[in-house]
């Protein structure tokens, strides 16, 4: 029998995932629906407006991070370097989004401590799915 944390960290990460392309397929189609209807309206534009570069680098962070969590629950070994990469992008798209866009995210929200944490706890949670996947890989438990 599989150990009950590797269902419970698979889950998150599929949930994770799954909110993840949720978010980037509402933004990048015009749907502003869901959480998306507590963005301020400032927000959602500066979303639809990020260079093509961002757009595509969201994109594989999207979709990796929801095919690596199916690959964890599948017990495959791609798992890890899908979720490795997805936490590498993301870490990418938050450093733009903090330092490099034109007005910065933290501008637009109006900055605060707030945004920042939250930032840190997407990113942590996204570090620590891939960190479980490659655990599982050395113990064997993704083949």
């Amino acid at each position: 029998m599989r150990r009950w944390h590797f269902y419970v960290m698979g889950l998150i990460a599929l949930v994770f995932g799954l909110l993840s392309m949720a978010e980037y397929v509402m933004i990048s189609y015009g749907l502003v629906q869901g959480w998306l209807e507590l963005y301020p309206a400032e927000q959602i534009d500066w979303l639809r407006a990020v260079p093509d570069w961002v757009h595509g680098v969201w994109a594989v962070q999207a979709t990796l991070a929801l095919v690596g969590a199916l690959c964890l629950l599948a017990h495959l070994r791609p798992a890890v370097w899908m979720l490795g990469f997805s936490f590498f992008a993301l870490a990418t798209l938050m450093v733009w989004a903090a330092f490099f866009a034109d007005p910065t995210l933290l501008v637009l929200v109006g900055g605060g401590w707030l945004t920042w944490v939250t930032m840190g706890l997407v990113l942590a949670l996204s570090f620590l799915i891939y960190l479980y996947s490659r655990q599982e890989k050395q113990v064997g438990e993704v083949l």
